[in-house]
């Protein structure tokens, strides 16, 4: 279906040079669906489309979901209604009267004859097209590849459409310069061996009793989808249980995925509950004797390959048969970028990694003189401009906690780079917070200052919190040790410590600033550390793979 109305528009695009190379071009992308054996694979493929959704809607035990599925599915519903008409008239002509339409023909129908069915295909490519990429889009952003193609089909996506509607625009205006000489619609419908008034008016009545059953079919799929919802309540349900002590009464057939979104729980979903991203998968806790059959093969295969132990399943998937108690393992906001890269550590893992704490000093005693408005400003551009300086070197910010910043290096691959971006974004979160102070210099008493504290080493880090607070974050001595790292910078006047740790791994030369031992709370012995007093002065040399 995507080929059809990619080439589909892609012909009309050739109407920007001329009507007579759009024709040109309809050998290439029209001629072959028109042609008995195209016109049997197209409504074969338009058949499957439309009764794959009203049988997916049918089977729904719920009808929350997110926002893009609805415009999916909307859009999708709406697609046949506009399109009866045309299709009837060309693809449907050549069958039933032995026409040849060609460019002229139809954009003298729709801007000379009958406008408003013109402007009806403006709005049938728009909804056409949303349609179709917005199903792409999610279909292909669990791709490994997606990410780095993503721009380049972005633009394509963009740059399709408006040629069409350019070469749409652009023909009519062509083919209404023609319609002056009386001579040439004689001459263009003889060509077309247009049958007569007749023929629109069978169209017409066609479209109608399409048009009035294809509403009726939609209805009724939806009314017997509230029918075996009643009769199904009346059945004693299964009980799942969460975590948090939440129960939620189901019929039997319904995924675990539905049980959450009928019951108003947040539940990850990248991919909409098709069984691709792996996103919606739950640890099953407790649940009734023989209440879940085998993994299928869509679910076997995804868990297989990420190697998930035997009590975690897909809960777009799994259709408990008896009660069961089990915990999503993601946060319910999980992105496609983290589905693509999801890693063992979502369970917990120790790993090495680098640990960063920032702190604003004095906000305290500033935001006591401020507005509440002055205060939430001033903070999310200081967010705003240390998150960028972060995740501009290849961190990760786990957390904001009042005035200060945890973030983490190393979580999603290249740990043995962690601890040189730790120092890039240290050395740029201080470039940036000098601008910040000249921008608001005249809001300012005195400079805004900072301390951060850096240390490397094992962390646990796995997907932690409760409901909408679920989030992958690090524990462990390492995460304590960057804290107090941070805190010290206070009692030396200086904005950053580092680690011997960290710069053991660092290419950036830190010899020249001072060294000392520290005593850290909550370790027996002193640590080596390097003095820095402001971060800029960190010579950060090009980025090294070891």
């Amino acid at each position: 279906m995507f080929i059809y109305v990619a080439s589909h528009l892609l012909n009309h695009a050739f109407a920007v040079i001329s009507i007579e190379a759009a024709n040109t071009a309809r050998i290439f992308f029209v001629s072959p669906w028109t042609n008995t054996i195209g016109t049997l694979v197209l409504a074969t493929a338009a058949t499957t489309h439309i009764s794959l959704a009203l049988w997916t809607t049918y089977i729904r035990r719920s009808l929350r979901m997110p926002t893009w599925q609805w415009v999916q599915l909307s859009l999708g519903l709406t697609i046949p209604i506009l399109l009866v008409e045309h299709a009837l008239s060309t693809g449907g002509g050549i069958l039933r009267a032995g026409i040849v339409p060609n460019y002229e023909y139809v954009l003298a129908v729709f801007w000379h004859f009958a406008p408003v069915q013109g402007w009806l295909q403006v709005v049938l490519l728009v909804v056409t097209w949303t349609h179709a990429v917005v199903g792409i889009h999610n279909w292909l952003k669990v791709k490994p590849w997606y990410t780095t193609w993503q721009p380049h089909l972005y633009g394509l996506a963009l740059l399709i459409p408006v040629m069409a509607t350019m070469g749409y625009v652009s023909g009519g205006f062509e083919v209404l310069e023609k319609l002056k000489n009386p001579l040439w619609l004689i001459q263009m419908l003889k060509s077309i061996q247009y049958p007569g008034p007749e023929f629109d008016q069978q169209t017409q009545q066609l479209r109608n009793y399409w048009i009035a059953g294809y509403t009726a079919l939609v209805a009724a799929v939806f009314l017997a989808r509230r029918v075996r919802l009643y009769f199904s309540a009346r059945k004693e349900g299964i009980r799942v249980t969460y975590p948090s002590g939440r129960r939620i009464l189901i019929p039997n057939g319904a995924t675990l995925l539905e049980t959450s979104r009928s019951g108003g729980i947040p539940h990850a979903s990248v991919c909409g509950g098709r069984g691709r991203c792996s996103t919606c998968r739950v640890m099953i806790l407790d649940c009734d004797e023989g209440c879940l059959l085998p993994p299928n093969d869509t679910e076997k295969k995804v868990l297989e390959k990420l190697n998930l132990p035997p009590n975690v399943r897909l809960a777009c998937q799994v259709k408990p048969a008896g009660n069961v108690t089990c915990e999503p393992l993601l946060p319910p906001d999980v992105t496609a970028k983290e589905a693509l890269n999801p890693g063992q550590y979502m369970h917990g893992q120790e790993l090495t990694i680098t640990v960063m704490f920032a702190d604003l000093r004095g906000f305290t005693k500033l935001s006591e003189s401020k507005l509440p408005f002055d205060v939430v400003f001033m903070l999310n551009q200081y967010f705003q401009s240390m998150g960028t300086a972060i995740e501009g070197a290849g961190g990760r910010v786990d957390k904001f906690i009042g005035d200060g910043i945890m973030a983490l290096f190393g979580t999603e691959g290249g740990a043995e780079n962690s601890a040189q971006q730790a120092l890039t974004a240290a050395r740029e979160m201080s470039l940036r917070l000098e601008q910040m102070n000249e921008r608001l210099k005249n809001d300012l008493k005195e400079p805004l200052c900072l301390g951060i504290g850096i240390h490397r080493g094992p962390a646990i880090v796995g997907t932690m919190g409760h409901g909408a607070a679920t989030q992958i974050t690090a524990i462990g001595d390492t995460v304590n040790t960057a804290a107090r790292l941070e805190s010290i910078t206070k009692d030396f006047g200086i904005q950053l410590l580092v680690s011997s740790a960290v710069e053991d791994e660092a290419t950036a030369d830190l010899s020249g600033f001072e060294e000392a031992d520290v005593p850290v709370r909550g370790r027996k012995e002193s640590m080596c550390v390097r003095k820095i007093s402001s971060a800029n002065e960190i010579d950060i040399p090009p980025l090294q793979r070891k």
